[in-house]
């Protein structure tokens, strides 16, 4: 036989496969098979072939539409792009930058400043989009505190939320402040203590505010005076008329709450940073009506559910859930009367669907 023969005659003992990757925003279930391209890009990350870079530090103000950004520098506030060696690293997250970052700017190219480099994040403020490998969406970052904003009524004062945002500060070391809105609808303050008690029993910062009375408003001011600051809660409860009483030039967008299902209307459509006049800065993100932990921080819940953490690291085992377990610190706590029922009733259902 001859040897063209032979090889006509050869089988493919392999599988083929015709794989055609979707967009993971739309269809989230199925894993970019891009390994190659993180081996690939962080060993170069941080090596520039560019010989004549002249790159300043900002920050960025506002994440823009097609890799645009407003970011600002030590004597002015210029718009940039990001670079296209940036671009082709592969980040976890579904944006390459946020509002708060710092930056490094190449000013070489002006007026066509482009991103270099992005330098490491103090903390961010993060939630997770849905489907099966839920990818990080970085709201903010470098933040020193987080506005817990809520209201009593018209959206009712719901501590579950607050817990999962307590949580969300303890993961990314963002100090928490709790801000009870809207208190002039207030009829009952021995109800409204009551519901505040475990929180300020475990030590948490909280105002009661009211942007009609202007009560709290002073004291809130001085707590985000040099600091830079996010709000964050849900929606309807005041976040943009507070932030307007703070700042009467900032002129945020407000809207009323539905009369059908006390839920606000989402009026921020996207992240910026804004500087407040008595110093520090405000970082205005988008209203979110619900926020989930992701699915991986089930192993970290036990330990920095508010109020926990005095008693885990006395419990017998160290992975404790705090359910059943013989020895556990949380449940004799709880028996004692040291740990509020309802708080222990939102930890396990945080705990069953973070």
């Amino acid at each position: 036989m001859k040897q063209k023969d032979k090889k006509q005659h050869i089988k493919f003992k392999g599988r083929l496969r015709n794989i055609s990757l979707p967009d993971l925003d739309v269809l989230d279930d199925q894993r970019e098979a891009s390994a190659y391209k993180t081996a690939r890009i962080s060993s170069k990350l941080k090596h520039s072939q560019k010989n004549d870079s002249e790159l300043q530090v900002g920050r960025v103000m506002e994440v823009m539409s097609n890799y645009q950004c407003r970011v600002a520098l030590a004597d002015q506030t210029v718009m940039a792009s990001i670079s296209g060696r940036l671009k082709q690293f592969l980040y976890q997250s579904s944006g390459l930058l946020a509002v708060g970052d710092q930056v490094e700017l190449d000013l070489a190219p002006a007026p066509d400043f482009r991103i270099e480099n992005l330098i490491p994040r103090r903390n961010s403020l993060i939630r997770y989009g849905s489907g099966t490998f839920q990818r990080d969406i970085v709201i903010a970052a470098n933040i020193d505190i987080l506005v817990i904003t809520t209201s009593w009524l018209m959206p009712r004062f719901k501590p579950g939320l607050v817990d999962r945002y307590l949580i969300l500060a303890a993961k990314h070391n963002i100090a928490p402040l709790i801000v009870v809105n809207k208190i002039d609808l207030c009829r009952d303050f021995e109800e409204l203590e009551e519901s505040l008690a475990y929180y300020r029993q475990i030590g948490c910062k909280i105002i009661l505010t009211s942007t009609i009375s202007g009560e709290g408003i002073d004291e809130l001011r001085d707590m985000l005076k040099d600091r830079d600051s996010v709000f964050s809660g849900h929606s309807g409860a005041g976040k943009s008329s507070l932030i307007n009483c703070l700042e009467p030039g900032i002129e945020l967008l407000t809207a009323e709450v539905s009369d059908f299902n006390e839920k606000g209307k989402h009026t921020t459509t996207q992240a910026v940073l804004l500087p407040w006049s008595f110093g520090g800065h405000l970082l205005d993100t988008p209203g979110i009506k619900t926020i989930s932990l992701h699915q991986d921080d089930v192993k970290i819940i036990p330990k920095l559910f508010p109020g926990f953490d005095a008693y885990y690291p006395l419990c017998k085992f160290r992975d404790c859930s705090h359910i059943e377990e013989v020895g556990c610190a949380v449940l004799e706590a709880l028996e004692k009367g040291e740990i509020d029922p309802e708080r222990y009733e939102s930890y396990r259902w945080i705990l069953q669907s973070p």
